[in-house]
């Protein structure tokens, strides 16, 4: 299970629910987006992520589509991002998400990626559909379908119109679903058999 664009003002219900539950989880950051670095939630949010056992990735500083910015834009996003979490959590994520996705096979984006140590660029197979405002019904169906295949879901602490309720009952639904079908949730380093951090 991973989560993008936090943190946000929803984030420490979807932690709470994830303690209740046992499960851990992947947290896609940004660093200006909902909540910026220089609010002190920012750092106090990640901190709790990191130290309840959850792997914190990168998703850029400003959420910017990568495919648009030349080389030393990249290492702008990512190294704004990179001091503010290792400010944090004292550790530098070698995972990130592309905002929207876009950017996997784009030699530009993948090399400067690699040149600042990052190992995976990680993207999804189930989608949620929370960011485009799809209810929970559509989402329900979404990871029912999944069947024994491995999955990496894409959640978002925050999307147009959410609520922290709209936001807990969605992880909550997403959760038991996949409980009942018998997977066991993990995060992306257990998933893909790397270092969480560089």
């Amino acid at each position: 299970m991973t989560f993008d664009d936090g943190p946000t003002q929803f984030a420490d219900a979807i932690l709470d629910l994830l303690k209740e539950k046992n499960m851990k989880a992947t947290f896609f950051v940004v660093g200006n987006l909902y909540m910026n670095t220089a609010d002190s939630n920012w750092a106090r949010i990640v901190k709790r992520m990191y130290n309840e056992g959850h792997v914190v990735g990168s998703h850029t500083f400003n959420h910017k589509d990568l495919t648009t910015l030349s080389a030393d834009q990249i290492r702008s996003e990512m190294t704004q991002l990179e001091g503010a979490i290792s400010q944090a959590i004292g550790k530098k994520p070698a995972f990130m998400r592309p905002p929207y996705g876009s950017g996997n096979g784009n030699q530009n984006v993948m090399s400067t990626l690699g040149s600042l140590g990052y190992t995976a660029a990680i993207t999804w197979n189930l989608d949620s559909g929370d960011w485009n405002n799809k209810d929970i019904n559509y989402a329900k169906q979404v990871f029912s379908g999944a069947n024994g295949q491995g999955s990496i879901s894409l959640n978002h602490l925050q999307f147009n119109g959410s609520t922290k309720e709209s936001i807990v009952a969605l992880a909550r639904a997403e959760i038991d679903i996949m409980l009942s079908k018998g997977y066991t949730p993990v995060t992306m380093d257990k998933c893909l058999g790397l270092n969480a951090y560089q």
